[in-house]
Order: structure tokens, then sequence, then C-alpha cells
């Protein structure tokens, strides 16, 4: 049986000099689940995405963000110029649950995502 895939989304709830709060989400059969999760300890998410537009022919190795609880990660990877993977790993109860989501990306459309998730995240 195939699923659906995974969709994520994120909500900001709160923010402050220090730290952007906010709800992490993956939606989609048969599994759902949702996180707090906060910048302050890992930085902002848009020096990630910044940094995937900035070099959006490849890389080598992971680019990587995950919160101070491990509740949340996001992993990066390229397998040829303009192929972006994006793992998205949600994990609640010490990891009694965890779900992940991936999402291939286009190189070219990196700089308006990193710019969608400015406007999200930027005060």
């Amino acid at each position: 049986m195939d699923w659906p895939a995974l969709l994520p989304s994120f909500v900001a709830q709160g923010r402050d000099e220090h730290e952007t709060r906010f709800l992490a989400r993956l939606t989609g059969a048969p599994s759902v689940g949702e996180v707090g999760a906060s910048t302050y300890v890992s930085g902002p998410l848009t020096t990630l995405f910044d940094e995937m537009a900035d070099c959006w022919t490849g890389w080598t190795g992971e680019k990587s963000r995950e919160a101070i609880g491990g509740e949340l990660s996001l992993v990066v990877t390229t397998t040829s110029p303009g192929n972006v993977t994006l793992r998205v790993r949600i994990s609640i109860h010490s990891g009694d649950y965890t779900t992940t989501a991936l999402l291939k990306l286009e190189g070219g459309n990196l700089a308006r995502t990193a710019a969608e998730v400015r406007s999200l995240f930027s005060p």
C-alpha cells in the first residue's frame, strides 16, 4: 500500500531577541506528529536555508540543525547538482515516537524557499 507523503509545516508561536519558539508538524497518513521547538541553542532555521540557497549547485556532506532536546531535526544533503533532499524528523517521549518526512527540493528554487523561511522566522 502506498501512503501519502508526510508534509512538514512550521508555525511560529513567539519570539524575542534570543529565540523563536515554533511548532513543527508532520501530517499525512499513517503518521502525524507535532512538537514544540526553539531556535535558542541551535540557531535560526533561516541560516540553514540561506546556506542551502547559497550552495544550490551542491555541497559535500550534510547540513543540519537539531533542537536541544532532539525533538526536531533537519538534515539536508545533495546527490547531484540541483538535487536536494531535506529530512525532517520529529521525536517525542525521548524518542519513543519518531516520524520522518523526506522532501526533494530543486536547487534552483532554494532562494525562494529560504525567503519563505525568513518571512516566518525573522522578527
